[in-house]
C-alpha cells in the first residue's frame, strides 16, 4: 500500500486559499441573479440544464438556473413528486390596491411588526429567540384578512420578505419539514406565517394543535419570523395557544368597522364620479354594524350592478336570517313524504292486484 503524501503548511495553506478564492466566485456567480426582476425569471428555460450542482467527494451534477433568494411575495408548500421535495409555490396577490384604514387595531399591529423587524440584533443581545406571535379574533367579516393583507404588502414591499400561507393540516406537515431548509438557504430572509381560521387546524382535542406548538415555542422554532394566526370562534382554542405569551405574543380583537372607517373605505373604493351619485351620509347611516365584508357587497350590487340603494340594503339584512326550507311535509330523495306507503308489483305475477306495501327506506 502507497503512503498517503503528506501535504506541507504551505501546500495546505494555498489549498485553503483556492477554495475561499472559488467559493467567493461561486456565492458572486449565484448572487448575481438574485437582481432578476419577475419579468426575467419567467422568461427563464426551466427544463434546461445551465450549470453544475457541488456534490460530496468530488462530485458534480447537471443544474438548472438557481437564485440565492426566492423574489418576495406570498406562497404555498407544494409536494413536487418529480423532485421528491417540497417547493414553495407563489400565489397570485394583488396589494397595488390596499389602503390603510383608520383602525387603531391596524396601526397597533403593523407599528408593532416594523418595530419587530428592527429589534433582531436587540433580541440576540437578550438571548431571546427572534419571533412574534399575532393572533386576531372578531366576527366574521370586520376586517381580519384585510389586517394580514396590510402586514404581507408592509412585509413585502419594504422588508423584501416572503410570506408562507398554512391552510390545512398537511401545510403544517410541509412546513415543519421544509423551513429548515429556507432558513438553510435564507438564514435571515424576514419571514410571515399565516394561520388564518386557525381553531379549524387546531381547535379542540386536535393532533395538529401539537404540531402549531412545535412551530410556534418547541423544537421546531426558527428566528425573523412572525406568526399571524386569526379565528372568528377564539373560544374554541385552548388555553395554550390563548394564554401563552411565548405563542402569541399580541391578542387583538378586531370589532366591527366604526363610522370613520366605513367612509374611509367607500371614499378609498369609489371614484369621484360615483361619491357624487350618491348620498354618502344615507350610506353611512344605513351601514350601521355593517361588516366590511357586507359593505364590499352593498358596492358592488350598487355601483357595479346598478341594482337599486334600499333593494339591495333589504336583501343584505335579509342574510341575518338563516335560510329555511319552505313548505309541509319532509319529502324524500325521490319525491314521496315520509308517510306516503309505496305500491310496487309483487316479484313473479303480473296482475295489478298482486301488490305489497312497504315504507320508503
Amino acid at each position: 500500500m502507497k503512503n498517503k503524501k503528506t501535504r506541507s503548511e504551505g501546500e495546505i495553506r494555498d489549498r485553503i486559499n483556492n477554495l475561499i478564492k472559488i467559493t467567493k466566485r461561486m456565492k458572486e456567480r449565484v448572487e448575481v441573479t438574485s437582481y432578476l426582476d419577475p419579468e426575467d425569471l419567467e422568461s427563464v428555460d426551466t427544463n434546461k440544464h445551465t450549470q453544475w450542482s457541488v456534490l460530496q467527494n468530488g462530485q458534480f451534477a447537471p443544474s438548472y438556473v438557481s437564485i440565492s433568494n426566492v423574489p418576495s411575495g406570498l406562497y404555498e408548500m407544494k409536494w413536487n413528486s418529480p423532485l421528491q421535495t417540497w417547493v414553495v409555490a407563489k400565489q397570485a396577490l394583488n396589494i397595488d390596491e390596499l389602503y390603510e384604514l383608520p383602525s387603531p387595531e391596524i396601526e397597533s399591529i403593523l407599528s408593532d411588526i416594523k418595530i419587530f423587524w428592527r429589534k433582531r440584533e436587540t433580541y440576540k443581545e437578550y438571548n431571546f429567540v427572534h419571533k412574534r406571535g399575532i393572533l386576531l379574533y372578531g366576527d366574521p367579516g370586520c376586517g381580519k384578512s384585510g389586517i394580514i393583507q396590510l402586514c404581507v404588502k408592509s412585509l413585502i414591499e419594504e422588508e423584501n420578505g416572503i410570506v408562507i400561507n398554512i391552510k390545512e393540516d398537511e401545510d403544517f406537515k410541509a412546513f415543519i419539514d421544509f423551513v429548515p431548509t429556507i432558513r438553510t438557504i435564507e438564514p435571515d430572509r424576514p419571514l410571515i406565517v399565516i394561520l388564518e381560521d386557525i381553531d379549524s387546524l387546531a381547535g379542540e382535542d386536535r393532533y395538529s394543535t401539537t404540531k402549531l406548538l412545535n412551530i410556534l415555542d418547541g423544537v421546531k422554532q426558527i428566528e425573523n419570523v412572525v406568526y399571524i394566526a386569526t379565528t372568528n370562534y377564539p373560544e374554541k382554542l385552548q388555553e395554550r395557544i390563548t394564554n401563552r405569551p411565548s405563542r402569541f405574543d399580541r391578542r387583538y380583537e378586531v370589532q366591527m368597522p366604526s363610522r370613520e372607517i366605513r367612509e374611509s373605505y367607500l371614499k378609498n373604493k369609489l371614484t369621484e364620479d360615483d361619491l357624487k351619485s350618491i348620498n354618502i351620509e344615507e350610506w353611512l347611516d344605513a351601514s350601521e354594524d355593517m361588516s366590511l365584508s357586507h359593505l364590499k357587497e352593498l358596492v358592488i350590487s350598487v355601483i357595479v350592478m346598478g341594482k337599486d340603494f334600499k333593494e339591495s340594503l333589504a336583501s343584505l339584512n335579509s342574510l341575518t336570517d338563516k335560510p329555511k326550507i319552505k313548505g309541509g311535509k319532509k319529502k324524500s330523495s325521490i319525491g314521496f313524504s315520509m308517510e306516503e306507503k309505496v305500491k310496487r308489483p309483487v316479484a313473479g305475477f303480473g296482475r295489478s292486484s298482486d301488490v305489497i306495501e312497504e315504507q320508503p327506506a
